[in-house]
Order: C-alpha cells, then sequence, then structure tokens
C-alpha cells in the first residue's frame, strides 16, 4: 500500500470512519482469508465431529467429552487466527512489512491474554445482571430485559480492548483502562459506527441464507448431500469475509478514537503549559 489507513492523520467523521473500514478491508482481504476460513472452520469442529459420527447436533448439552475437546480446541484456534487478522491488517495499514507468520506467531503469543480479558469482560457486563437473582420469578424476564440497557452501556466502553492488546500491547487491565478513556465521550458515536457494520452483516446474511434456501428448495428433492455441502460452503465463505471486515471496523474505529483523544490530550497538555 502506497498510503497509510491507520492511524488517521486527524479526526474523522463517521462516514470516514466506514470508508476507511472498506479500504482497509479491501486491501487486506485476500492476505486475510486463509485465515478467516481456518477460523471458520475451526468454530465448527465439534459439529464436523457430529456429522462425522452420525448423531445429532447440539449445543452445550453434549455430555461427550470429546464434543467439549473439540469446541475448546476450535475456540482457541479460531480466537488466535482472528488475533493475526487484525495484526496483519494494521501492519498492512500503516505501511509496515506485513509478514504473515509474523503476525500468526503474535497473534498465538497473545492469544492466552486475550481470552482472559474477554472472560473479565463477562464477568463486569454479568454484574449488571445480579439484580435479576433478588427479583421475584414472576418479574425475573422482564428484569433481565431492563437489565441488558446498562449491560450493554458497560460493554461498549471495552470495545476497543481488543485492538489495544493486540496493537497497543497495554497488557490486560491497560488495555480495558485504554479502551474505556477512548470511548468515554464518544459512546454514541462507538455505537452508530457498530450498528451501521451490524446492520450490513444482517443484510449479507439475510441474503446468503435466501440463496442457500432456494438452492436447497431445488436440490432437496434430487441430493441432500449436495444441499448440505453447499449449505456448508456458504456458511465458510460468509464467515470468511465477515471477520476481516470486523476486524477492519473495529481498526478503523479505534485509530479514529485516538486521533480524538491524543487531540485532546495536546489540547490540555497546551492549555496548562506555561505561558513563554
Amino acid at each position: 500500500m502506497s498510503f497509510v489507513l491507520y492511524p488517521p492523520a486527524r479526526p474523522q467523521s463517521i462516514g470516514e470512519v466506514i470508508d476507511t473500514a472498506f479500504r482497509i478491508f479491501k486491501a487486506t482481504l485476500l492476505r486475510s482469508l486463509p485465515y478467516s476460513v481456518l477460523a471458520t472452520v475451526a468454530g465448527q469442529l465439534q459439529n464436523i465431529y457430529l456429522i462425522v459420527t452420525g448423531r445429532i447436533l447440539h449445543r452445550f448439552a453434549n455430555t461427550d467429552p470429546a464434543w467439549w475437546l473439540l469446541y475448546l480446541l476450535g475456540a482457541f484456534s479460531g480466537a488466535l487466527l482472528i488475533n493475526a487478522i487484525l495484526i496483519r491488517q494494521a501492519a498492512t495499514a500503516s505501511g509496515s512489512p506485513s509478514v504473515g507468520s509474523a503476525a500468526l506467531v503474535e497473534g498465538v503469543r497473545q492469544t492466552p491474554a486475550a481470552i482472559v480479558m474477554g472472560l473479565l469482560i463477562v464477568l463486569m457486563v454479568g454484574v449488571c445482571f445480579v439484580p435479576v437473582l433478588v427479583v421475584p420469578h414472576a418479574y425475573q424476564a422482564l428484569s433481565f430485559f431492563a437489565l441488558c440497557i446498562p449491560a450493554l452501556y458497560v460493554a461498549v466502553f471495552f470495545l476497543c480492548s481488543w485492538p489495544a492488546l493486540l496493537i497497543g500491547r497495554r497488557g490486560v487491565i491497560g488495555s480495558l483502562r485504554y479502551s474505556a478513556n477512548l470511548i468515554k465521550g464518544n459512546w454514541w458515536r462507538t455505537v452508530m459506527i457498530y450498528s451501521v457494520a451490524v446492520t450490513m452483516i444482517i443484510v449479507l446474511s439475510v441474503t446468503a441464507g435466501l440463496i442457500v434456501g432456494v438452492l436447497a428448495a431445488f436440490g432437496a428433492a434430487r441430493d441432500l448431500a449436495v444441499t448440505t455441502a453447499v449449505s456448508a460452503v456458504m456458511v465458510v465463505a460468509s464467515g470468511a469475509v465477515y471477520m476481516p471486515f470486523i476486524t477492519a471496523m473495529t481498526l478503523a474505529l479505534y485509530g479514529d478514537l485516538q486521533a480524538r483523544r491524543e487531540g485532546i490530550d495536546l489540547e490540555r497538555r497546551i492549555a496548562g503549559a506555561p505561558a513563554g
């Protein structure tokens, strides 16, 4: 790349952030595809095991130790591969030499910390639902939905902790603090940008689902195996595209919030400097 997309030279508008995300996505898609395809397949290891062994697909009610082993292995493998996507996108977007093996090694190294950080975020967001435990049973469902509002509010503050850990290398606690500091004063902006990304993914998912449905309707009477194979390919293909897009959006937002925060900090330092 002959131009630098990360970090931006100045704070960007919401439209510019989304445009930057698309440019990062287009510039890094081919390099990211091997990782995203493998990450999607890794996330389906436990289901592949059930299909191969001729069993009914289960979720977390499964008591088979092999299912859980494959589930945990797939989750860890998927996490390190997604880490590698973000690390490589950041290197490419910043104009640095991008080496796939280096990104993969760094992704593996940072995966345990990313998992610990993810568990801490789940714990902090989960605290918001503690009042449900003392609410009468008849009102628990309503209370749960009401408490989703503060839970969402808290969760948004940690959306930049992942790039802060992988790119900024700030450590688990430092990344959580830095993310909250970046999003402070930019909460609605962050929600709007991610809402655009989620809406686009939903539209693409519905489109892909319609295509699979049409193929299934035409192929079910002829060859169920072919229809199943096509559906599986569509799932992998969709996941392989969604992952680099989400990481590109995360990187673009992270860079914009950094530019905004550093600009505010610089203004404060200038304002507090003694007159010379």
